[in-house]
């Protein structure tokens, strides 16, 4: 310590020893002053906030016969409740009034059953809405819909978003099997104008009429009937003589894959597409055999003013009567300024052979027909056994003033030249 230090540090402590002697008999702890250590804000880590899990409610309802009623707004429906439907043989099910922007499921509690003539299962205003058949360990298809040779399985009425119907099994069904009756909202772009996220999965159908009727229409510059992403996957739909097996009139952005259609239209000879879709989307990892008709018809537009695409890729199509694998066409009436314009088709990765057996009609891979400005592609498609083939291709089949982009198709006279060994056993392309 300097000199000059040790003469300042006097005064200081005489001050501090007068301070204690005033307060004398004031004890002044001691205070330990707090360390304080740097937080590195590189490594710092805040903790997520938890959200809660909200659990739903489990509502039992029916008692196995008789007429259901399912409605919203008496059971006062929550998020996430569970409704389930006691296992039995049912007159009708109606579910109504769910709609209240969460999800609620409606579940087989055992095997449900909707048999005989004029025997349906309703839906009005609903949305956020799953209709599941797989409540019950060891049943994956826990709703049945059989057995009604003049009526419809399931009729939904009005627009609906965010719906989900998987796990029924519909046999003998003379009608439509699900009718959506929406064709007279007219789309002005708000949200109830048009139904979305419909997501059709994991049914079967035997003996039936048309799974799914969604109607629609575009006149005098108005759309109505419109459905925004349609999926339709893993349906298996069989011994049918329906001509189709899903027609969609106003369809923007759909999505049907990994379904299995055969033994169909045996005797139907109307100009049929097993998939009539009118709009854009994709269609692909479907197996269509020993039909007649063409595998999807694609009706080509887009719905507001920027052109989109329809995708019809790595589908297996073998064995029909009639007509091409498939088909893309548009009309000049579909055309509205600035509500629709046109789109554009992409063919690949198809398989198609043993077409157009009866040889009253061109049969190649894809009929093509005018898209109102729209291009085609066709590309890496391979074809088998073409009896009847265009003039002017075995691959394509060109019925307007459309020049189709054609790159690596292959056509191979058989089957076995075509590396498929077995088309009794096909399956769907991985």
């Amino acid at each position: 310590m300097t000199k000059s230090f040790r003469f300042l540090a006097v005064p200081i402590l005489l001050s501090i020893v007068l301070f204690t002697a005033c307060k004398k008999g004031l004890d002044v702890p001691e205070v330990t002053p707090e360390v304080t250590t740097p937080v590195d804000t590189a490594k710092a880590v805040t903790p997520a906030p938890t959200t809660p899990v909200t659990t739903g409610r489990i509502v039992p309802l029916g008692i196995g016969s008789g007429d259901l009623m399912i409605d919203g707004n008496t059971l006062g429906v929550k998020c996430n409740d569970v409704i389930k439907v006691h296992s039995g043989t049912y007159s009708s099910i109606t579910i109504k009034n769910i709609n209240i922007g969460c999800n609620v499921t409606v579940q087989n509690d055992g095997l449900v059953q909707i048999t005989g003539n004029n025997d349906h299962m309703f839906l009005s205003n609903v949305s956020n809405l799953t209709i599941s058949g797989n409540g019950t360990s060891g049943i994956s298809r826990g709703f049945v819909s059989r057995d009604n040779p003049q009526h419809r399985s399931i009729i939904i009425t009005g627009a609906a978003h965010d719906l989900t119907i998987q796990g029924f099994s519909f046999k003998n069904i003379g009608d439509y099997v699900i009718y959506f009756n929406n064709s007279q909202g007219i789309y002005n772009g708000s949200v109830g104008s048009y139904s979305d996220n419909i997501k059709l999965l994991n049914n079967d159908c035997d003996n039936t009429g048309v799974f799914l009727q969604m109607e629609g229409s575009i006149s005098d510059g108005v759309i109505k009937g419109l459905v925004k992403h349609l999926e339709i996957a893993y349906l298996t739909f069989k011994n049918s003589n329906s001509g189709h097996a899903v027609q969609v009139e106003n369809a923007d952005d759909y999505n049907i894959h990994h379904n299995t259609i055969t033994d169909v239209n045996s005797t139907n000879n109307a100009h049929n597409g097993i998939f009539t879709m009118m709009g854009s989307g994709s269609f692909h990892h479907n197996l269509i055999t020993n039909h007649q008709g063409n595998a999807i018809r694609a009706w080509a537009r887009s719905f507001g003013t920027t052109p989109k695409d329809i995708l019809i890729y790595n589908n297996t199509v073998v064995n029909s009567r009639k007509y091409s694998g498939f088909e893309v066409q548009s009309f000049s009436y579909y055309m509205i300024a600035g509500k629709t314009t046109f789109a554009n088709a992409k063919v690949y990765n198809n398989i198609c052979g043993d077409l157009n057996l009866s040889k009253d009609w061109v049969g190649v891979v894809v009929d093509i027909y005018s898209l109102m400005g729209g291009k085609c592609e066709v590309y890496n498609n391979k074809g088998f056994n073409f009896p009847s083939q265009s003039n002017t291709s075995n691959i394509v089949n060109v019925q307007a003033d459309i020049k189709p982009i054609l790159t690596n198709n292959t056509y191979y006279a058989s089957a076995s030249a075509a590396g498929v060994p077995d088309t009794k056993s096909l399956q769907i392309q991985p």
